[in-house]
């Protein structure tokens, strides 16, 4: 699996995505297991957030592997047409495939940082066996 974690906190992300038009696009794969940083119960309270705080949340879509061009073409009709911004909660890759599917600009607040596993428990692990941890939350369990 990809491990991720966030490139900033609520606040920052609320500032870069004011005045926008915002689909929030998240992959149920690897994001989802990273602490939740995806997945659709994610991408959810992320919306509801956005929303309460002014921003114009259109939608979100979710897909199974946003890394898979052929899952993210078929998640990409998903998308409202007046979106002028996509937020992606996935790896760079799932990203970049979200980019290409639908020729718009994505913000992906999420760094990708390595492979990992996870473990028996569900913590991500770093290859080192360390558990993954988001800089503003602390180590995911």
């Amino acid at each position: 699996m990809i491990l991720m974690t966030r490139d900033s906190d609520y606040p920052g992300l609320l500032e870069r995505v004011r005045g926008r038009r915002v689909t929030v696009w998240t992959c149920n794969t690897c994001a989802r297991l990273c602490g939740g940083i995806g997945g659709s119960e994610s991408a959810s309270r992320l919306a509801d957030a956005l929303s309460s705080d002014g921003v114009d949340v259109l939608g979100t879509v979710s897909t199974s592997a946003s890394c898979l061009m052929s899952k993210a073409k078929r998640c990409a009709s998903e998308v409202h047409p007046d979106t002028d911004l996509v937020v992606a909660l996935c790896c760079d890759m799932g990203a970049l495939c979200a980019s290409r599917c639908l020729g718009s600009e994505v913000l992906n607040p999420v760094v990708t940082v390595c492979p990992g596993i996870l473990s028996a428990d569900g913590t991500p692990l770093l290859p080192s066996g360390g558990p993954l941890e988001d800089p503003f939350l602390g180590p995911y369990r």
